[in-house]
């Protein structure tokens, strides 16, 4: 019997069929259901990161304030310490007062003053002792294991060479017996440099003759841009009057001022300025020159004091021929001994000149390139006519020689 070719399927096939076809639509549902639900969550993950953007910009701005407000702190306290060195720069650059100065009269702000004062000080004792620290461990180090018996020995004789020419010379010279009365040194005695730029190249000449050849000590105060009319940015009287105080034996006091001070003067009364050469400037600067030699001589000291050389700019060279002529008067008529540079530079007039020609046609070139400061070679010429002041006793060593200058 044919079959046919869509014979009919018994009832449990065709319910198995159905049973595929219900889960097949069951999976199809859910994998549609699942696609729905993922599509519906992407709306969500967007949200969050716009939230986070929001909180880093709100946390930017916050950083931002905090790091403003720091700044502008640290700024007004650091005005609050610095107010003096700032009134000072301020009167030495534009010479006159500044709208800070309105402010000493407040208690919170004298109080700055005096912290800021106070800091500078602790500052300034710490470098010294670095310094003092660092000078005897490179002291000791040199003579532990850098120098040698032979070299020792080589110094020696150096010095010992030395010594006995300066001895010829000095036996040869007699000029200026009476001043050099006055100049009398020994190994107790010191020797108490006060000054500007000026100084602090010449005095390290003479210090380290003193120390090398007779073991004399010093004190160097010098210290660039400061002067006689200036009394806020760098007080010299007060500081020479404390030093001395300080130090009783300081024997010579060396004094090189006045290239810092041809400007108007800041009025010790408050107000305005002083003009530069008027009659009330030039008794303020006579007294201020009269009281530290006053005071040198309360202490028993003897007072050297160099005057300003020629300068290379027209007007500058004014200035020093009128502050010379003060400096040289004031100093004299207070028993104060002068050294005028010009002299030793090889230039008597008042026109500039850096060429020092010797006796035997030798040139030399004493002055730097500014047409103010001295070449290495004019600092050595000066600070030779200093030392060549001193009238140093002689020392007995136990070797039986003994130094004499």
């Amino acid at each position: 019997m044919q079959t046919s070719k869509r014979r009919k399927l018994p009832a449990y096939r065709r319910q198995k069929q159905r049973q595929r076809f219900s889960r097949s639509q069951t999976a199809t549902s859910t994998k549609i259901n699942s696609d729905l639900a993922n599509t519906v969550v992407m709306p969500v993950i967007e949200t969050s990161e716009t939230q986070t953007e929001l909180i880093c910009a709100r946390s930017n701005k916050q950083q931002f304030r905090f790091v403003f407000i720091a700044v502008t702190l640290m700024t007004v306290i650091l005005v609050w310490l610095m107010q003096n060195s700032l009134i000072t720069y301020y009167q030495l650059a534009y010479h006159k007062n500044q709208d800070l100065s309105q402010l000493e009269f407040f208690p919170v702000w004298q109080k700055g003053a005096l912290l800021g004062a106070q800091l500078n000080e602790s500052i300034s004792s710490l470098n010294q002792q670095i310094s003092e620290f660092n000078r005897e461990m490179m002291t000791g180090f040199n003579d532990m294991y850098v120098y040698t018996p032979a070299y020792l020995a080589q110094k020696k004789q150096q010095n010992a060479q030395t010594e006995k020419q300066h001895r010829q010379i000095a036996k040869i010279a007699s000029k200026e017996n009476m001043i050099k009365s006055d100049f009398s040194l020994n190994n107790d005695d010191q020797v108490f440099f006060a000054g500007d730029s000026m100084m602090q190249g010449v005095a390290p000449h003479v210090q380290r003759w003193l120390s090398e050849k007779y073991g004399i000590k010093s004190i160097n105060l010098s210290k660039q841009s400061t002067g006689l009319t200036y009394t806020r940015f760098f007080n010299w009287g007060k500081t020479i009057s404390d030093t001395l105080d300080n130090n009783p034996n300081i024997k010579i006091l060396v004094v090189f001022l006045g290239p810092n001070d041809p400007w108007d003067m800041p009025n010790p009364n408050a107000g305005s300025f002083i003009r530069f050469k008027t009659p009330e400037w030039e008794s303020i600067y006579r007294n201020r020159i009269k009281d530290i030699i006053d005071n040198a001589r309360q202490h028993h000291v003897t007072v050297l004091w160099l005057t300003p050389p020629n300068m290379r700019r027209e007007k500058l060279n004014e200035q020093m021929i009128y502050l010379r002529d003060l400096i040289n008067h004031e100093v004299s008529k207070n028993h104060g001994y002068v050294i005028d540079t010009r002299i030793i530079l090889g230039n008597s007039g008042i026109q500039f000149s850096d060429i020092l020609i010797q006796t035997d046609g030798l040139k030399i070139k004493t002055r730097s390139a500014d047409g103010i400061h001295f070449s290495l070679q004019g600092q050595k010429l000066i600070a030779k006519t200093i030392f060549e002041r001193f009238n140093i006793t002689a020392q007995t060593h136990t070797d039986g020689t003994s130094d004499e200058h």
